[in-house]
């Protein structure tokens, strides 16, 4: 009879569930860090005229706009701390984040 190998003497190891690092803090952040990416790309592209510039600002708005819109889906979708009303805000804005990145990027290529 085979005897089973003697057990870790340490505390059990129970994963950190991905729901609790979806703080309403984070949301907040996520979205503060894609509103100033856009704000700069929109500075860039209004007081420069350089294409290297103005392929910069591209990247900022592209990047800004898909980390606010994905932060805040993931918030809505993934947070237990969240109500009905406060998930239905989050999505509708990462819908509007959406539209004004697509908007600015608009502008920023005319």
């Amino acid at each position: 009879m085979q005897s089973n190998p003697p057990q870790y003497p340490g505390a059990p190891y129970y994963p950190m569930a991905t729901e609790n690092l979806l703080k309403k803090r984070y949301v907040l952040a996520l979205n503060a860090v894609a509103l100033l990416a856009l704000w700069l790309a929109a500075m860039i592209a209004i007081l420069s005229s350089d294409l290297n510039a103005r392929g910069f600002a591209r990247f900022l708005t592209i990047s800004g706009g898909l980390v606010g819109a994905f932060g805040s889906v993931a918030g809505a979708l993934g947070s237990k701390r969240t109500s009905d009303m406060q998930n239905l805000g989050l999505l509708v804005w990462a819908g509007l984040l959406l539209s004004f990145t697509v908007a600015l990027l608009g502008w920023i290529g005319r």
